[in-house]
């Protein structure tokens, strides 16, 4: 999570920036550390990572790991409440690509919305400030924190049948005649806060907990949703022409990407890119986005057409054959 957070960071150009510097030596130091923890079990890898990294300073540095003293905590050093911030922004990052894996939405499709309940208030404040991040890491256009999602979900109620078979005997088909009939949403909620519900069956007091009842949690149409421990996030499915024209943008740019790995390319290296494609969706996105392409390929030119005296490669991008120029440039020095 830190390094794919920090990307940004470690890319940039800005060699004496301390922010760049900043992600660098704290990753230094998290590996070292790591090598120390690893070494008693994995004692060839956590040399292999000392030697590398920390043979660079030479005499400076002990000479092996196994000479090292092994990592002791240091509590103060623990920030509690910023690591349950994280967890809960990880969470809603972690359910927000499950709801669009179960809706079928690949990652680089951008969404137009997400609506974001949560268990406890507490951190809404810190995850509205950090809404950018979010974003990122789902794809979507806007989040919005609610107080009810019923809007979008609904929960369907069923018995846990071989667990209250043997128990209940003949009042299971009325349980789940009632279940059936309950809001589910409420049902969860005392569930939530008291650990039991009680109902009344067929003249009887029934008592639930949380393993005699699956509640399980389906979307209305539009949207989709996943439900964690501290959250349900449900995000917006339908898919207008400009966010279809994106996500090909989208698409566009990895497979420039895995050109520039196939032609060895350095991360800092500029390109000239030319496409040939027969979609008309297709060069529409490359019209609207071309800037946000460019910028995330490093190139300086992004033509519909063909490049001369460079190998293309074939490629499907909305299921259409589709050509892509690759070729490095020489930008002069300024």
């Amino acid at each position: 999570w830190y390094v794919r957070r920090s990307r940004d960071r470690f890319w940039s150009d800005q060699v004496d920036s301390s922010d760049k510097q900043d992600a660098y030596w704290t990753l230094y130091e998290c590996l070292l550390v790591t090598a120390r923890l690893i070494a008693p079990f994995t004692p060839f890898l956590a040399e292999l990572l000392w030697q590398t990294l920390a043979g660079v300073f030479g005499e400076r540095a002990q000479r092996s790991v196994h000479l090292c003293d092994y990592p002791a905590k240091d509590d103060s050093l623990v920030d509690s409440e910023l690591s349950d911030q994280m967890a809960l922004l990880r969470e809603i990052a972690s359910l927000g690509r499950s709801a669009r894996m179960d809706a079928q939405l690949k990652v680089r499709q951008p969404l137009s919305a997400m609506e974001v309940v949560l268990a406890d208030g507490t951190h809404k404040q810190w995850l509205q400030d950090h809404d950018d991040l979010l974003k990122q890491e789902v794809n979507v256009k806007q989040i919005s924190y609610v107080q009810q999602a019923d809007e979008y979900i609904e929960y369907q109620v069923q018995p846990n049948f071989p667990r209250l078979g043997p128990r209940l005997g003949k009042l299971l088909p009325g349980l789940k005649k009632l279940l059936s009939e309950t809001d589910g949403s409420e049902l969860l909620s005392q569930l939530t806060s008291q650990g039991k519900v009680e109902l009344e069956v067929d003249g009887e007091t029934v008592q639930l907990d949380q393993e005699d009842i699956q509640v399980r949690l389906q979307a209305k149409e539009g949207w989709a949703a996943a439900q964690g421990d501290n959250s349900v996030v449900v995000l917006a499915t339908e898919l207008t022409g400009e966010l279809v024209r994106e996500g090909l943008a989208r698409d566009l740019v990895r497979l420039i990407q895995d050109r520039r790995k196939e032609l060895d390319c350095d991360f800092t290296d500029r390109i000239q890119v030319a496409v040939e494609t027969e979609d008309e969706e297709l060069r529409q996105a490359m019209e609207q986005f071309g800037d946000m392409i460019q910028a995330e390929t490093l190139s300086v030119g992004l033509i519909p057409g063909v490049l001369e005296a460079v190998e293309a490669v074939e490629r499907e991008i909305n299921a259409v054959p589709t050509r892509i120029y690759v070729a490095r440039v020489e930008v002069p020095e300024s």
